[in-house]
């Protein structure tokens, strides 16, 4: 089942990366490790640092299997 969740601060982009992670069993190190950054990049990621980068952020969703999507205007 896919859960589609609308995303619209860090806060709520970081809550999701954390569920996802700990529903795959990894620890934050695991997931840094994984992805090429510092364990002090995911603890901040997870918990809505604003400023956190978007290219290691997407790379940790895509390695994390969250989809994001953009709705368009017409």
């Amino acid at each position: 089942m896919i859960d589609i969740t609308p995303i619209t601060n860090a806060a709520e982009f970081g809550a999701a990366i954390r569920h996802a992670r700990k529903a795959q069993g990894l620890t934050q190190g695991e997931l840094a490790l994984a992805a090429g950054v510092s364990l002090r990049f995911v603890s901040e990621l997870e918990r809505g640092k604003q400023s956190a980068s978007l290219e290691p952020a997407l790379r940790i969703a895509g390695l994390l299997n969250i989809r994001l999507s953009a709705s368009l205007p017409a």
